[in-house]
């Protein structure tokens, strides 16, 4: 049976989106998780909250709450969480995050999800085409704009938690809708297919969801 290990910014275990994550992995496979906030109260979260000048992360805690926190101040639990992993002879590693990481340390391959989501996104699309967005919170919106921005200069970007209330995610449907996006990525790994369901629903549009495109590349490795 091989082991992999899945990293996510915030508390671990991650339900709501690992378990669909899971059947793409094949058989004979188990799931090590870890969060680079696990045991900590959230008032030893506040210790996490960004600076200015730091980049924001949006991700929960084990209620489901949402917490923002800053990427530079939890890069070395991730470390100490991927060294914990090798240790335990994992197969590969996921970070549960769409973001931009440093190189960490390891004796196994470490899954990058901005790296995977970015690629799909430029072999579908190019400049003729119009690209929509979704980001949990607003802070994220000009790192999102970079990455896609040698991809097409038409993007339309807006906001919706993943842990926050349905009614925002239609809200955000709708203003995909209004710029009439040729294609929409979901640039969170806490986005679930529900939440993904649901944009589709509103726009009628093709929709890339990060965690099943990571999850599908990772299936072929385990092969």
């Amino acid at each position: 049976m091989k082991k992999i290990g899945i990293v996510t910014i915030g508390q671990s275990p991650r339900p709501d989106v690992v378990k669909e994550m899971v059947p793409f992995f094949g058989k004979n496979v188990s799931v090590l998780e870890r969060g680079a906030l696990d045991g900590l109260t959230l008032e030893q979260v506040k210790e996490f909250f960004p600076d200015k000048g730091m980049t924001a992360l949006c991700t929960r805690m084990n209620d489901g709450s949402e917490v923002v926190i800053a990427k530079e101040k939890i890069i070395p639990r991730i470390g100490q969480l991927i060294n914990d992993l090798n240790e335990n002879k994992t197969f590969l590693i996921i970070l549960l995050c769409v973001g931009s990481f440093p190189h960490f340390e390891s004796s196994c391959l470490v899954v990058e999800p901005q790296q995977i989501v970015n690629r799909c996104v430029e072999s579908i699309i190019n400049e003729r085409h119009h690209l929509g967005v979704l980001i949990p919170i607003p802070e994220q919106e000009d790192w999102a704009r970079k990455n896609f921005a040698n991809v097409t200069p038409r993007i339309t970007i807006t906001d919706a938690s993943p842990y926050g209330d349905r009614s925002r995610i239609i809200r955000a449907g709708k203003v995909l809708k209004e710029a009439n996006c040729d294609l929409i990525v979901m640039y969170c790994m806490g986005f679930t297919r529900k939440l993904t369901k649901e944009i589709r629903s509103v726009t009628g549009k093709p929709v890339i969801l990060s965690s099943s495109i990571v999850a599908r590349t990772v299936g072929e490795l385990l092969e």
